[in-house]
């Protein structure tokens, strides 16, 4: 465990002196840190490059095709040796139309550049059907990516608010440190001059004993929390971090479950990303079915032809290509069953993601309420519990009433301050889940919403 970090956390409730170099880490900065630094998101935005890659490549489909070949070929194939001489334009009809030189040619070596033009005209929709397939798909990634965000910053929010409550309820274990002691130390004193028994003496060493053990539990905790904190934002270890004090947000507004239910389904990216998987896969199934589509190109091609590796002899030929499958095995109508079944599994994770979404949004709410009630009556407890030890202590002062009493007190009063922190932790938790339950923080506007 890192003390140096315990202390540095409670040294906002006064524990210790901040030392000079250590700076408070605000949850933007926490947030911002996170983005920066956690893999989840920086593998989602490759995702996003990649499937804008991929989009550029389908369109890529509708524009024309240039190509430039370059062959050097030597052969006594008859054909080829003849061909070689017309391309080269060098027939000799005297010599070249001989039985012998027809049937058995000297070896020919012919080097050829070609330049050809292919334009597609109609490919039955699959070049637009594959753009929309694409387009989906990186739509998908960026719905993802805003998810993940918005789940960084959840999980940072909770990490932080826990290492603020772990702080002070390291300030309360404290201060109950401190008055035990201070009353073993007054009945020590109380004890030696005879004015009570011992049995208050050791009642107060045996309760301080108590308090000390929680407050080891405390100090484990805020190391604990920590540690969540710097895995999520990526911090160095070794340096300093220190929080910001502590702040039970009681003024978070009553939320009702029903409209928050259908913002969640209008606008949670998981939820849109999933509807863009749909889109996709339905385009994919008119890509496939495209292959039963004639296909038209116009080709346009020149040719050099030279036999000594040069430029001399040049053509041309334009043209128009119309091809039509009309057997593949059934490949083409297997792929389009499997694009359908895609989608169809995708339109059942879809709704399957909706309930999920609807049960999130009312758990946080009813979550949110419960820590609201909960901490309403800590809160009001509090205040007794703080009334109540002020006045036994007094009657002890005066010896109006025994020690079990005043520690009782004071163990009622620590009980109502954790009851009171841990009310504040869960409604603050609590209200986090909700935002992330109903698509917050999925923006670039992140901070803006962080409120």
């Amino acid at each position: 465990m890192r003390s140096t970090n315990i202390f540095g956390l409670a040294a906002l409730f006064g524990l210790v002196n901040i030392p000079v170099q250590a700076q408070v880490l605000t949850l933007s900065d926490a947030i911002q840190r996170a983005l920066e630094q956690n893999p989840a998101i920086s593998a989602t935005r490759y995702q996003v490059k990649a499937a804008n890659a991929a989009k550029r490549v389908a369109q890529g489909a509708h524009l024309p095709r240039l190509d430039l070949n370059y062959i050097a070929r030597k052969s006594d194939n008859p054909l080829d040796a003849f061909a070689d001489k017309l391309n080269t334009r060098s027939v000799d009809p005297a010599l070249d139309f001989t039985a012998d030189a027809l049937n058995e040619p000297d070896a020919s070596t012919l080097y050829a550049t070609q330049l050809s033009l292919r334009i597609p005209v109609y490919a039955g929709g699959a070049d637009a059907a594959g753009v929309q397939a694409a387009s989906a798909q990186e739509q998908g990634a960026v719905h993802t990516r805003d998810r993940v965000q918005a789940q960084i910053i959840h999980a940072t929010i909770q990490a932080y608010r826990k290492s603020q409550a772990t702080a002070k309820a390291l300030a309360i274990s404290d201060n109950a440190v401190r008055a035990a002691k201070e009353h073993v130390n007054t009945t020590s004193r109380l004890a030696r001059a005879g004015r009570i028994i011992t049995s208050d003496k050791l009642t107060a060493e045996i309760y301080l004993a108590g308090v000390q053990g929680q407050y080891e539990q405390a100090r484990l905790q805020v190391d604990l929390a920590l540690e969540q904190l710097l895995q999520v934002t990526g911090l160095d270890p070794e340096n300093e971090t220190v929080v910001s004090a502590w702040q039970s947000n009681r003024k978070i507004p009553v939320s009702n479950a029903r409209p928050l239910v259908q913002q969640a389904l209008a606008t949670r990216k998981d939820l849109l990303s999933v509807e863009a998987q749909i889109r996709a896969a339905e385009a994919r199934v008119d890509q496939a079915s495209a292959a039963y589509q004639p296909r038209l190109d116009v080709i346009a091609t020149s040719n050099w032809y030279d036999q000594d590796g040069g430029f001399d002899e040049q053509s041309w030929t334009v043209g128009g290509v119309i091809n039509m499958n009309l057997y593949a095995g059934d490949r083409h109508r297997q792929q389009i069953a499997a694009n359908k079944f895609r989608a169809d599994m995708m339109r059942d994770k879809l709704r399957q993601l909706q309930l999920k979404v609807r049960q999130q949004v009312r758990s946080a709410v009813a979550r949110e309420q419960a820590a609201r009630r909960r901490l309403d009556i800590a809160s009001a407890h509090n205040k007794k519990a703080e009334q109540t030890v002020r006045l036994i202590k007094k009657r002890y002062g005066q010896g109006r009433t025994i020690l079990i009493d005043l520690l009782q007190a004071e163990r009622a009063l620590i009980t109502t301050r954790q009851e009171t922190l841990d009310a504040g932790l869960e409604l603050q938790l609590a209200n986090s889940d909700l935002n992330l339950a109903t698509g917050k923080w999925a923006t670039a506007n992140w901070q803006g919403e962080l409120k």
